[in-house]
Parts: structure tokens; sequence; C-alpha cells
């Protein structure tokens, strides 16, 4: 047996769901159920996320399990799965600009608390799919704060 861990590679949506609803111990209960979720092999673990409020559809229909996460929605997750309090201030990421309205407050709660990191470039790219590493690191500094 050979364990591939592949740091560099892109962890999609509904692999970060089956991590943080293992890490928080969440079981499926009322959670929702998607159209492109009902024979997904991590269904329980997006319907508990949902039923949490840590995870959300792109429509009342659509989740999108094997998109790839981006960074923002990364950050997203992160900051309700360790139920960290809003935080008000600026982001200092030259791209700024590029994270969305919605993702916002997220993002600079996730930047203030220390639960993600932007690039040496000053960058945050939050629309480019989040590697694996980059997911563990942000779910692990995530559990910090939840515990």
């Amino acid at each position: 047996f050979r364990l591939q861990l592949k740091p560099d590679q892109k962890i999609t949506r509904g692999e970060v769901c089956s991590i943080l609803a293992q890490a928080l111990k969440l079981e499926a209960k009322g959670g929702a159920i998607f159209s492109d979720t009902s024979n997904y092999w991590g269904r329980n673990a997006i319907s508990a996320l949902t039923a949490a409020g840590i995870a959300t559809g792109y429509s009342d229909s659509h989740f999108g399990p094997d998109d790839l996460i981006t960074r923002e929605q990364l950050a997203v997750m992160a900051v309700k799965a360790a139920k960290l309090a809003d935080i008000q201030g600026e982001l200092s990421y030259i791209d700024a600009g590029q994270i969305s309205s919605w993702a916002q407050k997220w993002v600079i709660t996730a930047t203030q608390e220390h639960v993600v990191r932007g690039y040496t470039d000053h960058t945050f790219r939050p629309q480019a799919g989040a590697t694996r590493a980059e997911a563990a690191v942000v779910i692990a500094n995530a559990l910090k704060l939840a515990l």
C-alpha cells in the first residue's frame, strides 16, 4: 500500500465537506439533499454541513460537489465551522477587489484570525482552486479556533 497525498492537487467542494463533517463529528440530520448530491458518495457530509449552516449550494437544487473549491469558498466554510464572529477591517491583498461580495466579510475574518493567508506576492487569489495542502492548513487553523 502506497499513500499518495498529492498536496498540490486541487480539492473539491465535496471533499472539503467530507473532511469538515468528520473533523466536527457532524451527522446528516435535516440537511439539504441537492439534485447533484442525491447519489454522491459524500452526500451525508454535505447534508450535515448544510444543516449546520457551514456549507451552502449554488442554488436550492445545485451544490456542485465535484467542483473545485475556491479559496474564498474555503475561507467562508472555515470561518463558519470555527463559529468565528465577524471582524470588521480592510484587506491588504492587492486583488482584494476580486473577492466576491458574498465572501468579503468571511475572508476578512479568516484573514484577521489567521485561518487563511495570502501569497508572498500579496494576493489572495479568491477564485483560484484551493490545493489539498491549503485546505488542510485552513481546516486545521479553523479547528484550533473552534476548540
